[in-house]
C-alpha cells in the first residue's frame, strides 16, 4: 500500500542569514543598546496596545500605566529643575564673557533643555491627571494615545507616542550632556592655552576632572544597559495591579 502524497506548496528552506547580515548583527545589538540611553524604545507601543486591548482587566491596568507615568513625570520635572538650576550657578563660575563660544552655546543649549524638560512634564502630568479624573477614564486613555483601526477592531498607538511620552527625560539627558560637554571644553581649553604644562593647574584640573568624568560615565552606561535596559524588556508585560 503506497503513501498518499500531499498535494500543496514544497516546504520553504530557511532563509540563510549572509555574511554581512551575521557580521553586523552584534554591531546592530550594540548600538540599539546605546541609542536607548536618550532615545525611547519601540516596545513602549506594544505595552500600550496591550493594555488598550485587554478586555478583562483595562480598567486596572489603565489606571495603574497614569499613576506610573504621573510618579515617571513628577521625578523628570524635579530632576530637570536641578539641573537647570545647575547650569544657571555655572555662569557664575567662569567670567561668561572670557569663556569659549562653544561653553555659551552649550551651556544656553543644556538650560533650554532642562526648561522644556521642566514644562513638558508639567503638560503631561496636567494630561494624565485629566485622563484620570474624566468620567471614562478608559476611553480618555485610549483616544488621546491610539486610535481603533477597522481592520481589526483594535485599539493601535500613534506612531510618535513612545517619543512624545519619552520626552521630557530626553530633554533631560540632552540637558546633561550639553552642560558637560561644554564643561570639558572650557576645562580643556585652559589646559590648552597652558601649553599642555604639567606645572599649569589648569591641566592637572582638566585631566582629575576627566578621570572622574570617565568614571561616572562608564558607571552611568553600566547601569542603564543593566538595570534600565533590562527593566525595558521586563516592561514589555502589562504592568500588574
Amino acid at each position: 500500500m503506497t503513501d498518499k502524497v500531499e498535494l500543496g506548496r514544497p516546504t520553504p528552506r530557511p532563509r540563510k542569514r549572509s555574511v554581512p547580515e551575521t557580521m553586523f548583527k552584534p554591531v546592530r545589538h550594540v548600538l540599539n543598546r546605546f541609542l536607548s540611553l536618550l532615545v525611547p524604545r519601540d516596545w513602549s507601543r506594544s505595552t500600550l496596545k496591550d493594555i488598550m486591548n485587554n478586555d478583562t482587566r483595562q480598567n486596572e491596568l489603565i489606571s495603574t500605566y497614569i499613576e506610573c507615568e504621573l510618579a515617571k513625570m513628577n521625578t523628570t520635572g524635579v530632576t530637570a529643575a536641578l539641573i537647570a538650576g545647575v547650569i544657571s550657578s555655572g555662569f557664575d563660575w567662569y567670567n561668561i564673557d572670557d569663556t569659549s563660544w562653544v561653553t555659551r552655546a552649550m551651556w544656553f543649549s543644556g538650560l533650554v533643555l532642562a526648561v522644556a524638560s521642566v514644562a513638558s512634564s508639567a503638560i503631561h502630568t496636567a494630561a494624565f491627571l485629566r485622563m484620570k479624573c474624566s468620567r471614562d477614564v478608559v476611553k480618555s486613555f485610549t483616544e488621546a494615545l491610539g486610535n481603533k483601526r477597522t481592520s481589526d477592531k483594535h485599539w493601535h498607538p500613534h506612531a510618535l507616542t513612545p517619543y512624545v511620552l519619552g520626552g521630557p527625560t530626553l530633554h533631560l539627558k540632552l540637558a546633561v550632556l550639553a552642560f558637560v560637554i561644554g564643561l570639558f571644553y572650557e576645562l580643556w581649553r585652559a589646559a590648552v592655552a597652558a601649553d599642555l604644562k604639567w606645572k599649569s593647574d589648569n591641566l592637572k584640573i582638566a585631566f582629575i576632572t576627566t578621570l572622574v568624568g570617565g568614571f561616572v560615565v562608564v558607571n552611568y552606561i553600566f547601569s542603564v544597559l543593566t538595570l534600565v535596559h533590562h527593566s525595558m524588556y521586563v516592561s514589555k508585560d502589562p504592568p500588574e495591579v
